[in-house]
């Protein structure tokens, strides 16, 4: 009696596995032969999305290495339109991709941006960015990441002397 509840047990088993293989192999064969499986890159997901939004490709490094650049015991105010979804969000991006830094998402209408810019007059920002808001044209210098995001170095209004 034993023996045969092995044998059903193990045939179960069997059949269930051939099951898996049977549904299974029309999709992962497909990708083995493109190519599609491997490593992956680790910034894949924020580089898709911007590469989406902005037409950026290895946005995720560019913007990593500017971030490194910056003194990481001052904050980063990103500035996004309350007007767009898509601001908001590459705002959030920027946010996570700044992860090192205390970060401050302001949103702003753009006859707002100017007084929001003037209350963050202090020695201890770092830089700004502006996703899909254009910068006043007293900022200049700023680093251009596409059409959609511009950063400005917290010296461009006289900041971190």
């Amino acid at each position: 009696m034993t023996r045969v509840r092995f044998c059903l047990h193990v045939a179960l088993w069997s059949a269930l596995f051939a099951l898996f293989l049977a549904f299974s192999i029309p999709t992962v064969g497909p990708a083995a032969r493109e190519n599609r499986l491997g490593p992956v890159d680790p910034n894949h997901s924020t580089d898709s999305y911007l590469s989406g939004l902005t037409h950026i490709r290895n946005g995720s490094q560019l913007f990593s290495s500017l971030i490194d650049t910056l003194p990481h015991d001052k904050s980063l105010i990103i500035f996004v339109s309350t007007e767009s979804s898509p601001s908001e969000f590459l705002g959030m991006l920027m946010a996570y991709l700044s992860w090192s830094l205390d970060v401050r998402i302001v949103k702003v209408r753009p006859e707002t941006l100017e007084r929001e810019l003037a209350a963050a007059n202090s020695s201890s920002i770092a830089g700004f960015v502006f996703c899909s808001v254009k910068p006043p044209a007293s900022l200049t210098g700023g680093t251009h990441f596409g059409s959609e995001i511009v950063f400005v170095p917290g010296e461009a209004l006289g900041f971190n002397r």
